[in-house]
């Protein structure tokens, strides 16, 4: 017997959010683990097509979800957000490159997640969100768990809906700077593999795949190189894609990202670091005033060793 689905529609606090939270607005107590054994039998929906809770929805959507969840909305406490320690508040104010009335800008650390999930303890939003109390600061894009640099929150709902639409509309800009195992052939140019996320023995890994991936371009320069060894790239996505960077580099270009077994293999630690030399170095966002801001993110101490190591001064 299939299970008896309800359908709600996505209001303006909805829009732009992922699917799960999105649920979680109308039943606060409901479990991650029930949201996604839904979504595996295919009883969570998006305007009748089956979704993921991962998906991000938009205001005026219909969403289809199983009407048992409506049972849970009184039986189980709602979670409470962790309290800060002393230390952890200065922490994250000594991260924070900007704020305004609108926006929060900090320079993330490599190794902590951007966002909770039912095997993160620790998460950049969550904390926020204890930080700042007069106000629920909002994530409008993301970055890799080992990926460090610029990553902005919005503190209202209106800038959170500019900001999610000019990264969907790819009207942000992003530079990243990198430290790659060998030399481009070419000191500059384009990578354009199309990309999709396929799982093996060796777990869920983003490949290039001609005929089914996803359109994924990424122009790099080369700052400076060490003989034929190691080079430092600026690299500049014009998509997001999970992974693209790292796969762009490793696949396309052959070079792969120090650090970065995953994609690189033991040639990926010439130094023995197992560090992902990675850093989101610059976001150039376009704001409601036509005016365009401009944050740049310091390399953190670690990657700043590397490169002092490498006899790149020039940072």
């Amino acid at each position: 017997m299939a299970e008896e689905l309800i359908e709600k529609i996505v209001e303006d606090q909805g829009n732009g959010i992922r699917l799960d939270r999105c649920l979680r607005l109308w039943i606060s107590s409901l479990p991650q683990g029930l949201i996604e054994k839904a979504a595996r039998k295919g009883n969570l929906r998006v305007q009748g097509e089956k979704a993921k809770p991962s998906t991000r929805v938009e205001e005026g959507q219909i969403i289809s979800f199983p009407k048992v969840f409506l049972n849970l909305s009184v039986d189980v406490p709602q979670k409470l957000l962790k309290a800060l320690t002393t230390a952890d508040k200065k922490w994250l104010k000594d991260l924070i490159l900007f704020e305004d009335n609108d926006i929060i800008v900090i320079n993330k650390p490599a190794g902590i997640a951007v966002q909770g999930g039912t095997k993160q303890s620790k998460s950049l939003d969550a904390m926020l969100e204890a930080y700042r109390e007069d106000c629920k600061p909002r994530l409008v894009h993301r970055l890799d768990r080992d990926t460090s640099g610029v990553l902005v929150f919005a503190k209202t709902l209106s800038m959170a809906r500019w900001l999610t639409q000019a990264f969907k509309e790819r009207t942000v800009q992003k530079v990243y700077w990198a430290l790659v195992c060998g030399v481009p052939k070419k000191r500059e140019g384009v990578i354009s593999l199309p990309l999709s996320k396929k799982a093996d023995a060796m777990g869920e890994k983003v490949r290039i795949d001609q005929e089914e991936g996803a359109r994924a371009t990424t122009y790099y320069r080369t700052i400076d190189s060490l003989g034929n060894k190691v080079a430092w790239l600026e690299l500049i996505p014009k998509t997001g894609r999970m992974h693209q960077l790292r796969v762009h580099c490793a696949e396309g270009l052959k070079t792969p990202i120090m650090g970065d077994g995953k994609y690189g293999g033991k040639e990926a630690f010439p130094l023995g670091r197992k560090l992902l030399h990675l850093h989101a170095q610059a976001l150039i966002l376009p704001m409601p005033d036509g005016k365009n801001m401009s944050f740049c993110a310091p390399l953190p101490k670690e990657l700043q060793e590397t490169f002092a190591e490498l006899g790149f001064i020039n940072v």
